[in-house]
Formats: C-alpha cells, sequence, structure tokens
C-alpha cells in the first residue's frame, strides 16, 4: 500500500519540473539534428573528403554502434547506484557528448584520409555520448509518467524543445557554419546543450520500486522479440526515422545543387517544418488522447508521403519552402506519437514480464533505428559512385540533379507504405488485449 501511494505521488509533478525534465530535448535534438544535417556535407564540400569512402566507413560504424546501442540499455537496467539507473549516464555522459560535436567542427590541418580518420573516431565519441544520455533520458520518460493524459501532453512539451532544437540543429547549422565558421557555431550549440542537459536533472526523478533485478541478456532479447507490439512498432520506427534522417541530410545537397537557395531562404525551409510543427505538436496529443496513439501515427505517416511527393518537382525556393511548411504537420506527429508508441509497448512488457525494462527497450529501438544509419549510408555510398557526383562542381549532371530529387521524393515513398502497413498491424495486435493492460498496466491508476 505504501508504495501504490509513492508511485501515485509521483505522478502528481509540477509543472516547473515537467519543463525542466522537457528541456533536455532542446540540447540533445539541437546536436543530434546538426551533425546529421551538416557535418557530412562540412567534410565532403568544405574538406573535401571522399563521399564514397566517407559514407563506407559510416556504413561500418554504424553497425558497430548499433551493437553498442544494445549494450547500453541491458547494462542501464541492470545498473543499481544509490543515485538510480539512468541519471548516473546522464550526469556521465552529457559532457563529453557536447564536448565531441565541437571537435567535429574544429578539425586539425590533415589531408583527406587523415580528416577520413579523424571524422569517424569524434564521430564515435559524439555517439557514444549521444546514445548514454539520450537512452538513459528516454528511459527515464515511461517511469516518471504512467497515466495517459500526462504522459501524451508531457511528450507534446518535450517535442516543444526538441523542436526549438530541431530548428536551430537543422535549419542554422548550415548557414550559422557559412557566416560565423564552422567552430563558432560549433561551440555555441555545444554550450547551449550542456546547459539544457544539466538543467534537465532538475526534473528528473527514479522510482525506486522498480529497481528489481533484470533479465540476463540472452534471456532480456528473448522477451524483447517476444512481445510482438515491439516488433510492428520497432519496424516502423526504423523506416520512419530512416526517412527523416535521409531527408536532414540530402536536404543540404539538395538546396545546394537541385534548386539553388542562399542561406536565408534554406533556413525559412528548414526551419518552416519546425515552425509550424511546434504549435501543431498539442494538437496531434488530442488526437492521440481522442482515437488513439497508433491512429493518429498512421495518418501522420500518410500526410508525410503525400507532401514529400513535392520535392520531385519543385522548382523554385518559394515552393521548396511552402512544401517545408507543408511537413511540418506531419514531423510533429512523429515527434509527439512515436515516443508515446514506445512508453505503451514497454508497460506492455511490464505487464508480460513483471519488470521495467525502459533500458533494453530504447537500446534494442535505438539498435535497429542505428543500423538504419548503414542503410542511409550505404545508399548515400551508391549515390555518390554512380551518379557522377563531383565535389569540384558547382553545378551537377542531370543525373545527380534527379538522384537527389529522388533520394527525398520517391525513395521515402516506398519506405512510408511498409511503415504504415506495420503501424496497422501494431493496431490489430492492440484490440484484443487492450482494455486488459489498461486496467492492469503498473500503476497508473
Amino acid at each position: 500500500m505504501k508504495d501504490r501511494m509513492e508511485i501515485e505521488s509521483l505522478d502528481v509533478v509540477p509543472l516547473r519540473k515537467k519543463m525542466a525534465y522537457s528541456a533536455n530535448q532542446l540540447g540533445i535534438n539541437m546536436l543530434w539534428n546538426a551533425f546529421n544535417t551538416v557535418a557530412v556535407f562540412f567534410y565532403v564540400t568544405q574538406l573535401k573528403v571522399s563521399g564514397v569512402e566517407l559514407s563506407t566507413g559510416m556504413i561500418v560504424y554504424g553497425i558497430i554502434n548499433a551493437g553498442l546501442n544494445l549494450l547500453a540499455g541491458h547494462f542501464s537496467d541492470r545498473t543499481h547506484t544509490q543515485w538510480g539507473r539512468r541519471i548516473p549516464y546522464i550526469v556521465a555522459a552529457g559532457l563529453p557528448f557536447c564536448i565531441a560535436f565541437y571537435f567535429l567542427f574544429s578539425p586539425p590541418m590533415l589531408h583527406p584520409q587523415g580528416l577520413l580518420v579523424y571524422f569517424l573516431l569524434l564521430t564515435f565519441i559524439f555517439d557514444i555520448g549521444f546514445t548514454l544520455t539520450a537512452l538513459n533520458v528516454g528511459s527515464l520518460f515511461p517511469e516518471m509518467y504512467q497515466e495517459e493524459k500526462s504522459r501524451v501532453y508531457v511528450s507534446a512539451m518535450q517535442q516543444v524543445f526538441g523542436i526549438i532544437g530541431l530548428i536551430i540543429g537543422v535549419a542554422l547549422s548550415k548557414s550559422l557554419g557559412q557566416t560565423l565558421g564552422w567552430s563558432t557555431m560549433a561551440i555555441i550549440f555545444a554550450i547551449i546543450s550542456v546547459v539544457s542537459i544539466y538543467v534537465s536533472l532538475y526534473g528528473s526523478f527514479e522510482n525506486p520500486t522498480y529497481r528489481q533485478e533484470s533479465f540476463q541478456l540472452g534471456k532480456a532479447l528473448k522477451a524483447t522479440f517476444q512481445n510482438k507490439r515491439f516488433l510492428m512498432y520497432v519496424v516502423a520506427s526504423f523506416l520512419v526515422q530512416l526517412s527523416t534522417t535521409m531527408f536532414t541530410t540530402v536536404s543540404s545537397f539538395y538546396t545546394k545543387y537541385v534548386v539553388d537557395m542562399s542561406a536565408l531562404q534554406s533556413s525559412l525551409f528548414l526551419g518552416g517544418i519546425f515552425l509550424v510543427a511546434m504549435p501543431v505538436s498539442f494538437i496531434w496529443a488530442k488526437i492521440a488522447i481522442r482515437m488513439s496513439t497508433v491512429k493518429a501515427a498512421m495518418i501522420s505517416t500518410v500526410l508525410y508521403m503525400g507532401t514529400i511527393l513535392a520535392f520531385l518537382f519543385d522548382k523554385s525556393p518559394i515552393s521548396v519552402i511552402v512544401t517545408g511548411f507543408s511537413m511540418g504537420i506531419s514531423i510533429s506527429g512523429f515527434l509527439v506519437l512515436l515516443n508515446v508508441l514506445l512508453a505503451d509497448v514497454i508497460d506492455y512488457d511490464a505487464f508480460l514480464t513483471g519488470r521495467r525494462r525502459e533500458g533494453m527497450y530504447l537500446g534494442m529501438n535505438g539498435f535497429i533505428v542505428r543500423l538504419g544509419l548503414s542503410v542511409q549510408y550505404a545508399i548515400m555510398a551508391i549515390f555518390f559512385s554512380v551518379s557522377g557526383y563531383n565535389s569540384q562542381l558547382q553545378v551537377q549532371n542531370a543525373g545527380t540533379v534527379f538522384g537527389f530529387r529522388f533520394l527525398l521524393g520517391g525513395l521515402p515513398i516506398f519506405f512510408m507504405l511498409i511503415a504504415l502497413l506495420m503501424l496497422g498491424k501494431y493496431h490489430r495486435l492492440m484490440k484484443p488485449m487492450v482494455a486488459h493492460v489498461s486496467n492492469t498496466k503498473y500503476d497508473r491508476s
């Protein structure tokens, strides 16, 4: 009875602490999306590192890092300290994560092969910091907020901070790097991120009730893959994030070679996505409460497919900017709803196993999504090698230009159709048990 009262009291969290916890998304999203948006662009177009060699290196790196994601989640679940399971990792990894970002954009004077090795080494350090920070921040969310309305609205609040980080990281990283200098941009972003990550600790807490011994790795993996809802979710999440990450990477090339845009126009294009996404986050939260999170995610997927078709035809900066604003509606849905869907999957696992295993689920999700980075870089490597792309040219050949259009407006349609199919299967799996689980979930009364 005492434990139950303690758990229920944790659900009444002051607004200031909800906002403090949510602030972590500002720094995490800023650095991660700035990296995805301009790191390859910076090393290929500014430092003249081979696009094929860099992409090949990132394929291998992505496979290694995917495994590290899985192990990080497993060990997080099995960690027991007086400060909790998750918070010590955030404290330890937040600063190295931000420092590595600065050094990525402050390379020493090296020949292209040396710069390639430097890039891969710093990317490894950066990504380890990102994994330990983001995974453990994310693992706190399902445990801290278990009542449906609180969960959806805190997720929306997180995405407001996350979208601010996205606007800065995606829309401003290129223009600030080109105007202020890449090193100056990186130090500004790193400082903002350090502050947001450590401020979030004020609003973070763990429930000691959930510190029971976790499974051994083999049993943990088996239990995870026996959760059919997770299998449907993770395939959909993988494809959605593959599509959106490819967008952030290719958009820099699109606005340079396909539709030539100034730094201001590029910022309006990318910033417009997230200016729309921010207020729409709370609309998606209401839709999710009214009709279900998975149905809302399916609607968001269909909207995204309809919008990105425009990249096959856009010819002027104005039309590209309008497409960007339209994308904000569906991207906002992904940002809010995927987090809540994964939290619901974790609740269902707790119902099945009697253990809360956020670390394993976020680690496995990260493992599979990170394999998407390898897929993305494999696609980019093939593209760079067969399209005739030449970083020395200001105007690319027609085949290369069409290739950039296809990477944004054609190939992702195929990915999103499969994601929609998986979300539909998730919805059908949910129906038979939804009433029973909603009444049995761990302390969500």
